[in-house]
């Protein structure tokens, strides 16, 4: 009996060797160097970003159209396609426009959301509302130590539009947030370099993300040239496409792809009319990116996002009414507090687990990298230190800073781990129990005053939304520097370096656009509006009802933590298990939208490798790169489009 088609994407069977350098200097003569790159790669990075930025704030504040919430940001995205087809006439190397790929991935998000994009809109909001809405009041003395904005016509610019940036008002909320976000950023650079050895060399994870800029710059084989490949571009091209022209024209026929939720249950008897709506999305790009995932992972994450639906029948059957926010039953099933827990232990295990593989890990490297590793771990713990030393400047009490700063690293760590094993095309936190909320469950708001409340919901303005902070963009673009000849301390030099023009940059074009727009008006997106909003309630309910710790919410949560722990024990026992990947996501907006993606893209690949091998599978792989590329590709096309000519243009993503 032959032997069963072992899973190819759980080797490092599809991995770019490095390409030959096609721009080598003359014989005899060294290019000079600054920090081990050409002093035309920095031009480029630098021209590069602040287009890109010019780019993301016209469609992203005025327009709403958003480019940098997926995994594979449209105009790195659009990048990567313009410098293959152009390679030939740039004065550049391979590797070279890689190492700007990965600089740009890591560091522009930092201007979206959870990074500038919400911190910004909420400048301003107590004050100016305060005139309107009586409730806010309250919150406004404590402003006064603060790093917000003060200046009345400066609040005013910001929300009504119509004016130039009052850049004097902003010099301390810049100065100090653009502190916190670097801070943050540091962490997020160390772990990364303590984390590159275990996840690349030792484990072997698939990094499915890093798939698709891989195959593009592959030098053996020219992937453009098959012709699988275009008709896996073409499918979401043209359906993309139809979608745009129905929205100018509604008679054109055209076939939703984004998640549209059924009722599946509607006509049933009680209990299965409490099986939640059904998300139906056809995402072509989510489809691409599992089809790379392993199929342990991509069959755990949908069957148990489905066993989580189920969960709701099996509390209607004894007499519980799920999803309320009251009583402690109409809770059921605890899905944030499940997500918490689960997002917080899974953290723990690859802490746990990195341990362990370092004491092998250390054996094979140099003292000196052993040495650097010890310096990363140490500034991980000091950088993670001060963003909590600022938290408590601002008033926030000292444990709920300490636990809030370990929670959200758990969480970046996570959801990076989450995006090396399982791809995604867009990775979300825990929703509503942001690292703030874990910390205010956990020890209760009693006893807190204004300034400790109104505080944490400034910070809980960056702490809400993990897309924008660069450890899971760092994680890929080290796993493609591995297979691309580039150095990692090269990659995060330059990283860090191209974090700090980001936020300069970045200040620049929000600020800009803000007070052209006004953030509060009819002109800009609303989305950071409703945000901040959220916010600000959540700090007024707290302050009006909030009293001890949520024991039911805490009990919730560390029975998730524990279940996580178990589902990873029984694995590496080695009995058959679902991966705890999948419960880590089963909670979140990620599954609560991929649901048939990753399910069409395990069945697609489960039968290829049963009934045609690896060979089968390989085959597959061009057809659903072209699948990836045609779908962020079109909406890149269509977008830039409509950034040109100040046209509508169909919100691809929601």
């Amino acid at each position: 009996m032959s032997e069963a088609p072992t899973d190819p994407s759980t080797s490092s069977g599809l991995r770019v060797e490095p390409s030959p350098r096609t721009d080598a200097a003359p014989h005899g003569k060294k290019p000079r160097l600054v920090l081990g790159v050409r002093a035309r790669v920095i031009a480029l990075i630098i021209v590069v970003q602040a287009l890109m930025l010019i780019w993301v704030a016209d469609s992203e504040l005025a327009i709403g159209v958003h480019l940098l919430c997926y995994s594979l940001m449209m105009p790195t995205v659009l990048y990567l396609v313009l410098t293959r087809v152009c390679r030939r006439w740039l004065p550049f190397e391979q590797s070279e426009l890689l190492l700007a790929y990965i600089v740009l991935t890591a560091t522009i998000p930092i201007v979206g959301y959870g990074g500038m994009r919400f911190i910004t809109a909420g400048m301003g909001y107590l004050q100016l509302f305060s005139n309107t809405q009586p409730q806010w009041l309250r919150y406004t003395p404590p402003l006064a130590g603060l790093p917000v904005l003060h200046d009345a016509e400066a609040i005013r610019g910001l929300y009504r539009g119509g004016s130039t940036v009052p850049w004097h008002a902003w010099v301390t909320p810049i100065a100090f947030w653009s502190v916190y976000l670097a801070s943050l950023s540091a962490i997020w650079l160390c772990l990364a370099g303590i984390m590159r050895r275990i996840w690349i060399h030792h484990e072997r994870l698939t990094f499915p993300i890093a798939m698709l800029p891989l195959q593009m710059s592959d030098p053996r084989e020219d992937i453009f040239r098959r012709p699988v490949f275009w008709i896996g571009f073409a499918i979401p091209a043209i359906l993309q496409s139809l979608l745009v022209f129905r929205e100018w024209w509604p008679a054109v026929p055209a076939l939703q792809l984004k998640a549209y939720y059924l009722n599946l249950t509607a006509a049933q008897p009680p209990p299965w009319n409490a099986f939640p709506l059904f998300p139906f999305g056809l995402y072509p790009m989510a489809i691409g990116l599992a089809y790379f995932v392993p199929g342990d992972v991509s069959f755990s994450c949908w069957f148990l996002a489905l066993v989580m639906r189920f969960v709701y029948v099996i509390g209607a059957a004894a007499g519980i009414e799920a999803g309320g926010m009251g009583t402690t039953a109409s809770r059921f099933p605890y899905k944030e507090e499940q997500a918490a827990g689960a997002w917080i232990a899974f953290a723990g295990i690859i802490i746990w687990g990195a341990r362990h593989h370092w004491r092998s890990v250390a054996k094979m490297v140099p003292r000196g990298e052993r040495g650097q590793m010890r310096l990363l771990a140490i500034g991980a713990v000091a950088f993670a230190s001060l963003c909590a030393a600022m938290m408590m400047m601002a008033g926030i009490p000292r444990l709920a800073a300490v636990i809030a700063i370990a929670v959200y690293v758990a969480y970046v760590l996570s959801g990076s781990r989450v995006r090396a094993e399982a791809g995604g095309q867009w990775t979300f936190a825990p929703l509503l129990w942001t690292p703030n909320r874990v910390a205010n469950s956990i020890m209760g708001t009693r006893g807190w005053g204004d300034q400790a409340l109104v505080s944490s919901g400034f910070f809980s303005l960056i702490h809400v939304d993990m897309r924008a902070q660069s450890m899971p963009y760092l994680m890929e673009g080290l796993d493609i520097a591995e297979r691309s000849g580039i150095k990692w301390r090269t990659v995060l030099v330059w990283v860090a370096i191209g974090t700090v023009t980001a936020l300069a940059l970045g200040w620049f074009t929000t600020l800009t656009k803000w007070y052209h727009l006004g953030v509060a008006t009819a002109k800009a997106e609303p989305y950071p509006m409703r945000k901040v909003s959220i916010a600000f309630e959540e700090v007024n309910r707290l302050a009006t009802a909030g009293g001890p710790w949520d024991r039911a919410g805490v009990t919730a949560m560390i029975f998730a933590g524990g279940l996580t722990l178990a589902l990873a024990r029984i694995r590496a026992l080695g009995f058959f298990g679902l991966h705890p990947v999948g419960y880590v996501l089963c909670n979140t907006l990620t599954m609560g939208a991929f649901i048939v993606p990753f399910f069409i893209a395990w069945l697609v690949k489960t039968c290829l490798l049963r009934f045609g091998g690896n060979k089968a599978y390989r085959g597959g792989v061009p057809f659903f790169v072209g699948v990836i590329l045609g779908d962020i590709l079109t909406q890149a096309a269509w977008t830039f489009i409509g950034w040109v000519f100040k046209v509508p243009i169909y919100q691809f993503l929601t």
